[in-house]
């Protein structure tokens, strides 16, 4: 059962993807590929993220983990998996020779030529090349698919390297009830749901295509009946800025409360999809946003709007929380001024470390980029 009401609600059920072998495969020449900022150290990056999960545990919340529901398919499925995602041809025998830990290794940590080789496939053995790349983002769950209200939305990625993550999700969870974005680009970092309507970045890695294309179809499916959009401009209009999805400069921490990024979003354009039209709000977000979630919102900027602080903890993702119950976050414990402020609002700030993590996913990630939740009410 899938059921998600609003990004604020208490967390029951999430999903999650342990880092793994693939993180091994990271070097110097793959990281402008993945856009990563650096490479992380494989076995402290583990440790966070353990220490992470633990603390839901902790919290009572189920949490489903991807690593772990690969390896309840059959042999079979696993196969067929690897033979789909593969652009060489692979000795299927030999495949059926491995274990299932084994396959799912494959599946995730990617097959080298020199790896398919030994297996039986005739090619030129170079370290470099790769049968099937490794899935080195498959930690960031938020973003190939999103739920909202009981409808499961399958992502379409910007990104070449992270194509294949929407479908494996689906395969895994099998969801009911699908809305697959089809058009344009659509990811659940961008993805705020708040008690029937939506809050939506695009721009920069959702499309105003992905958001016309699913918008609608939300609507008469009875999910939403509006939406707010924040137009996030390109990088190069703020020079030096990691500006990826809505999560890196926002985050929605309880109903009367968002963390505001404001040197950045006191400029974005925001628009309103209302009846069967939108139409552009010419006034800064934080106030139209008084209009959806609380007439008293409380806006905690990041690193109290102070220029230094607020573009180091904005650079160290202090918008990028995840909310697991009424006024309770977990956020990293680097950002000591925007994790103070939300203390002195009333939000219990659970923290952990994340010095290796953060160096991941592009415009860096968070504790919100490493849930995509299931149940939220």
């Amino acid at each position: 059962m899938l059921n998600v009401k609003a990004e604020y609600s208490p967390l029951k059920k999430v999903v999650v993807a342990s880092p793994g072998k693939e993180k091994y495969r990271l070097t110097p020449k793959t990281l402008y590929e993945l856009q990563y900022a650096e490479i992380p150290d494989p076995v402290e990056l583990k440790k966070e993220h353990d220490e992470f999960v633990q603390k839901m545990k902790n919290e009572g919340i189920d949490v489903v983990n991807v690593r772990e529901e690969i390896l309840k398919m059959s042999k079979n499925e696993l196969i067929s998996l690897i033979l789909e995602s593969s652009e060489c041809q692979l000795n299927e025998s030999a495949l059926e020779n491995l274990n299932k830990e084994e396959l799912a290794d494959i599946l995730i940590s990617g097959l080298t030529a020199v790896e398919a080789k030994k297996l039986g496939s005739i090619l030129i053995p170079e370290d470099e090349e790769f049968c099937i790349k490794p899935l080195e983002n498959i930690m960031f769950t938020r973003d190939p698919g999103m739920v909202i209200g009981k409808t499961y939305i399958k992502g379409k990625m910007r990104w070449e390297s992270r194509r294949r993550e929407p479908d494996l999700l689906v395969k895994i969870l099998k969801p009911e009830n699908v809305l697959e974005a089809r058009k344009g680009y659509f990811e659940g970092g961008d993805f705020f749901p708040i008690d029937g309507k939506l809050l939506m970045g695009f721009g920069t890695r959702s499309s105003a295509l992905g958001l016309s294309y699913v918008l609608p179809r939300l609507k008469e499916m009875g999910e939403i009946d509006e939406a707010i959009l924040v137009r996030l401009e390109t990088p190069e209009l703020h020079p030096n800025k990691g500006i990826g999805h809505l999560d890196t400069v926002m985050g929605v921490p309880a109903k009367d409360v968002i963390i505001y990024y404001k040197n950045y979003l006191d400029n974005v354009k925001v628009y309103l999809y209302k009846g069967s039209d939108i139409i552009r709000d010419q006034r800064p977000l934080r106030e139209v946003l008084k209009d959806y979630l609380s007439k008293d919102l409380r806006v905690v900027n990041i690193g109290n709007a102070e220029y230094y602080d607020e573009e180091r903890e904005h650079w160290l993702l202090a918008s990028n929380i995840i909310v697991i119950d009424t006024n309770k976050i977990i956020a990293y414990e680097h950002n000591r001024i925007t994790n103070k402020l939300l203390e002195e609002v009333g939000i219990k700030v659970i923290t952990f470390k994340g010095n290796e993590i953060i160096k991941e996913g592009g415009e860096r990630s968070g504790p919100r980029c490493m849930t995509m939740p299931l149940i939220k009410q």
